[in-house]
């Protein structure tokens, strides 16, 4: 028979076509996506902590171990005329 159906020749069509190497194709495929998006969500997490150390180094200039603003970033010189 020469149908495609009886499982003579390797054609795409053919119901007897090789089917674990299909599924092995398949697996390999989806385990690869697996590791791409993996290794992105890994490099978003790595840029996102060393935007928050940044932030964290920017944030303690110019302040003491208690949070208290240190006197090298206050104005200096400033005078204010109030009248009571």
């Amino acid at each position: 028979m020469a149908d495609g159906v009886s499982g003579i020749g390797s054609a795409p069509f053919n119901v007897q076509s090789d089917i674990h190497q299909q599924t092995q194709t398949r697996e390999r495929i989806e385990a690869h996506l697996v590791e791409q998006r993996v290794a992105k969500e890994h490099r978003a997490n790595h840029a996102h902590l060393e935007a928050l150390r940044e932030q964290k180094l920017d944030l303690g200039k110019g302040y003491d171990k208690f949070g208290t603003k240190t006197n090298a970033d206050r104005p200096q010189g400033t005078n204010i005329n109030i009248e009571v």
